[in-house]
C-alpha cells in the first residue's frame, strides 16, 4: 500500500514539474506556499523526525514482550568469577564448570505501569514531533509569503514607474517643441529631461530588485528562476488565509500544549520507578560439567522486586516535576506572546487600512492636479514648475499606495499563518 502511495505522489510531482518546465508561469501566493512546503529540506527533516518518534513508541512497547538470547561461556581458574560477562541462566551459574551454551528468556510479567507510562510518554513525543512539523511548515510558508509579496511589490513598482516615465517622456517631448519654437525657456528642456530620467532611474531600480527577488524566491521554492514570473500585487488576500482565525489553533500554541503533555507523561513514567515489578527468567542449554550439585539442562524462576531506597529515581522524579511545571508556564507564556503578536498585527492592519483609504483620497486630488497642470502647460497657460510638482506628487502617492498595500497584505497573511490558517 505504501508503495502505491509513493508511486502516486511521484506521478503527481512529475506532472506538476512537467507543467512548470513547459514555460514561464505567473506565480500565485497559493502556489508559492505549496512549492515552498513541497521542496523544503527543513520540512523533510521534520518528517523524518516524526518517523523516528513513531519508532520510539515501538521501542517502548517492546517491554511488553519477552527477550530471548543465545549465550555461551567458557572459563577457567577460580570458580564463579566470570559474572562480569553478563551471561545469565544456567550458563552463568556458579555451579557450572568449563564450557556452557544455551538460551535465556526473560519476561516482565507485571511492572505496575512502568511500560504503560513509557508508551504514553513516547506517544506524546510523537504528537510533539507532529507539532514541530506544523511549526516548521508555518515558518516555511511565512518566509514564502513575505518573499512573494516583496517580489510582487517590486513588479508593481516597476510597472508604476514605467507608466510614469512614459508620461514624463510625453511632457519632455512637448517641452522640447515649445523650446524649439521659442515659447519656453531652455531650462524647461533640462528640467523635463531630468524628471524623465528620475522616473527611468526608479524603473530601473525596481526592475533590478525584481530580478534579485525572483532569484531569492526560486531558492525558497526550490524551482528555477526561469520557470516563473511575479504578478502584480493582488487586491485581496488569498481565501485559504483567514486573518480572523482563533489563536488557539496556532501551531505555536499547539506545540507548547503538547510539550506540557510530554512533561506530564515523563513525570508519570519516572514515578513508576517507585513501583515493584515481577519478572520471569528461564534458560535451557548444556555445560561441560557442574560442581557441588547435579547437572541440569534448564532453569526457571519468578522474581519480585520492590524498590525501598532509590535516590536516582527520586532525583529523576523531582526533575520531571520541575520540567512539568516549567512546561505549564511556557504554555502560558506562549499564549501571552501570541496575544501580543496578534495585537501588533491588528494594529498594523487597521493603520494600513486607514492609510490606504486616505491615500485613495490623495490620489484623486493628485491625479486631478496633474491632469489640470498638464493641460495648462500644453496650452501655454501654466508653468513647468507646476506640472513638475503635480507629477512628483502623483508619483509619490502611487508609490506609497503600493507600499501600503504590500504591508497590509503581508500583515494579514502573516497573522493568518500565525493562527494556523494554513492547515
Amino acid at each position: 500500500m505504501k508503495n502505491i502511495i509513493y508511486c502516486f505522489a511521484y506521478l503527481i510531482t512529475s506532472i506538476s514539474s512537467s507543467a512548470w518546465a513547459s514555460g514561464t508561469i505567473v506565480l500565485t501566493i497559493d502556489e508559492a506556499m505549496r512549492l515552498a512546503e513541497l521542496n523544503s529540506p527543513r520540512l523533510s527533516a521534520a518528517k523524518f523526525h516524526e518517523l523516528a518518534a513513531n519508532k520510539s513508541v515501538d521501542i517502548a512497547k517492546s517491554n511488553y514482550f519477552p527477550t530471548l538470547n543465545f549465550e555461551a561461556i567458557d572459563s577457567t581458574g577460580f570458580p564463579a568469577s566470570s559474572s562480569g560477562t553478563n551471561v545469565g541462566g544456567i550458563m552463568g551459574s556458579p555451579y557450572r564448570s568449563g564450557f556452557a551454551a544455551g538460551f535465556v528468556a526473560e519476561q516482565t510479567i507485571y511492572d505496575f505501569g512502568r511500560t504503560y507510562y513509557g508508551v504514553e510518554a513516547s506517544k506524546s513525543e510523537v504528537e510533539r514531533s507532529k507539532q514541530d512539523t506544523r511549526v516548521t511548515t508555518y515558518e516555511v510558508k511565512k518566509l514564502a509569503l513575505q518573499a512573494f509579496y516583496e517580489c510582487a511589490y517590486y513588479r508593481t513598482q516597476k510597472d508604476v514607474w514605467r507608466d510614469l516615465s512614459q508620461e514624463s517622456a510625453v511632457i519632455t517631448n512637448q517641452a522640447q517643441k515649445f523650446v524649439n519654437i521659442g515659447q519656453r525657456s531652455i531650462v524647461d528642456r533640462y528640467l523635463s529631461r531630468a524628471q524623465t530620467e528620475q522616473a527611468k532611474t526608479a524603473q530601473a531600480f525596481f526592475a533590478t530588485r525584481l530580478n534579485e527577488s525572483i532569484s531569492e524566491l526560486s531558492v525558497i521554492l526550490g524551482i528555477s528562476n526561469k520557470s516563473f514570473s511575479c504578478p502584480k500585487l493582488p487586491n485581496d488576500l488569498t481565501p485559504i488565509l483567514n486573518p480572523a482565525s482563533n489563536l488557539e489553533a496556532s501551531p505555536l500554541v499547539s506545540r507548547a500544549a503538547t510539550e506540557t503533555k510530554v512533561a506530564e507523561a515523563r513525570l508519570n513514567q519516572e514515578k513508576a520507578g517507585y513501583y515493584p515489578k515481577i519478572v520471569a527468567v528461564a534458560s535451557a542449554g548444556g555445560m561441560a560439567s557442574s560442581r557441588l550439585v547435579n547437572k541440569q539442562d534448564y532453569s526457571a524462576g519468578i522474581g519480585f522486586v520492590f524498590p525501598l531506597l532509590d535516590l536516582h529515581t527520586n532525583g529523576e522524579v523531582h526533575r520531571a516535576q520541575a520540567l512539568a511545571l516549567a512546561s505549564q508556564e511556557e504554555l502560558a507564556a506562549q499564549k501571552q506572546n501570541l496575544g501580543i503578536m496578534n495585537a501588533k498585527y491588528d494594529q498594523d492592519i487597521r493603520s494600513y487600512q486607514v492609510r490606504l483609504k486616505r491615500l485613495g483620497l490623495e490620489f484623486t486630488l493628485a491625479n486631478k492636479a496633474f491632469i489640470t497642470a498638464k493641460k495648462r502647460y500644453f496650452s501655454l497657460e501654466g508653468e513647468l514648475i507646476d506640472l513638475r510638482e503635480a507629477f512628483q506628487n502623483l508619483a509619490r502617492v502611487e508609490s506609497e499606495i503600493e507600499d501600503t498595500r504590500t504591508k497590509l497584505l503581508n500583515a494579514k497573511g502573516s497573522k493568518a499563518l500565525l493562527n494556523g490558517s494554513q492547515d
